[in-house]
């Protein structure tokens, strides 16, 4: 007989349901009266990057992440990116960054420029080659990116985008990165990453920021500012994770006069049928 695992995801834009989950995963470690009495009494500023406000961190911290990681199978993310079209995505998944990949559609696109202006450009970013290879960056709450990490959504590929911008010299030369803009469709991809896919460190740094949430509920006093987490996964992602995908109508532009970036183009071929969304 077949045991199915459970799937555990958690979705850090539904707050209350991860600091729901803490009591099943964490209870005999966080809920004790003890450790509840210290925070209500001293009532500290709980920081994820400063755990010092938590009794016995140095031990409790780990232990908090390593429950976490046991309780979850996936960590939502999304992905921003501009592609030509979603096949390769729904067919091959997301394959982590290859600059020979990224080099060749830069000539492509670039071919009317001098070659050994294309060179210099490449030049310039060999060292970006082998620190990045194989990464993959993706965001936990699509909200957030559309408005501050839109570069993703508007131009695709941030190595293509450097490349780009590498070309341009003078001052009243083309801006070669709005290029980017002519080809593929913006577009966020709904991923829900294997826990074991996602560094450790990375894992660490979201059981921090749990943490430091749940402490400024038991402190009663909030911090007042609030941030999601970001993951570099440094393997390919199966196709089966991409849960969904959209195309944003509006989004933050940072490189360019005009604040707004406008996409017209809200539907592809891989988009469900607009009676399903009704």
């Amino acid at each position: 007989m077949k045991v199915e695992m459970t799937h555990r995801v958690l979705d850090w834009r539904n707050r209350r349901a991860w600091l729901q989950h803490i009591r099943s995963y964490a209870k005999p470690l966080l809920l004790t009266p003890k450790l509840v009495a210290v925070l209500e009494r001293r009532r500290p500023q709980c920081w994820s990057d400063v755990m010092e406000w938590l009794p016995d961190h140095h031990d409790l911290v780990p232990e908090f992440c390593d429950r976490m990681s046991s309780y979850y199978t996936h960590f939502k993310a999304f992905h921003g990116c501009r592609p030509e079209s979603l096949s390769s995505y729904y067919d091959h998944g997301l394959r982590g960054q290859n600059a020979d990949s990224i080099i060749k559609k830069f000539r492509q696109l670039f071919a009317d420029l001098p070659p050994a202006s294309l060179d210099r450009a490449i030049e310039k970013m060999q060292h970006r080659e082998s620190s990045e290879r194989g990464k993959t960056w993706l965001s936990g709450d699509d909200r957030q990116m559309v408005r501050d990490f839109g570069h993703y959504i508007i131009n695709g590929s941030e190595y293509l985008l450097a490349l780009a911008a590498k070309l341009s010299g003078g001052h009243y030369e083309e801006d070669y990165r709005l290029r980017l803009r002519t080809i593929g469709i913006p577009t966020v991809l709904e991923v829900d990453i294997p826990i074991e896919l996602i560094p450790p460190a990375q894992k660490l740094e979201v059981a921090k920021m749990i943490l430091s949430e749940w402490g400024q509920l038991r402190t009663k006093r909030p911090l007042g500012i609030s941030s999601s987490p970001c993951y570099v996964v440094r393997s390919d992602i199966p196709a089966e994770c991409i849960k969904a995908h959209y195309h944003p109508a509006r989004i933050r532009d940072f490189h360019h006069c005009i604040p707004t970036y406008i996409n017209k183009t809200v539907r592809c071929d891989h988009c469900p049928p607009a009676s399903e969304l009704a």
